[in-house]
C-alpha cells in the first residue's frame, strides 16, 4: 500500500504540478485584462510559483490518493476554465 500511496505523490506532483501549472498560467493569460503580451507574461511567473507549490503540498498532505484526487479536480476546472474562455489546444 505504500508504494501506491508513494506512486500518487508522486504522480500529482510532476506531471499533475505541471499541468496544473500550465493551465493555471493559461487560464491567467485568458482572464486578466490588459495587453496580450502582459498577460502571457504573468501566466507564465505565476505557472513557475504554483508548481514547486502542488510540488510541496503532495508530499505534505497525508494520503496519495486525495493529493492525486484534488489535483485532477483542480486541473479538470482550470481545463474547463479555459475551454470556457475559447481556449483550444
Amino acid at each position: 500500500m505504500k508504494r501506491w500511496d508513494l506512486t500518487c505523490r508522486i504522480l500529482a506532483a510532476v506531471p499533475g504540478g505541471y499541468a496544473l501549472s500550465a493551465f493555471a498560467g493559461i487560464c491567467i493569460a485568458l482572464w486578466l485584462p490588459g495587453l496580450r503580451v502582459e498577460r502571457a507574461m504573468i501566466g507564465m511567473l505565476i505557472g513557475l510559483l504554483i508548481w514547486p507549490v502542488t510540488f510541496m503540498m503532495s508530499f505534505a498532505i497525508s494520503d496519495g490518493r486525495k493529493v492525486f484526487g484534488g489535483t485532477m479536480v483542480a486541473l479538470l476546472a482550470l481545463i474547463g476554465l479555459a475551454v470556457l474562455k475559447g481556449w483550444r489546444p
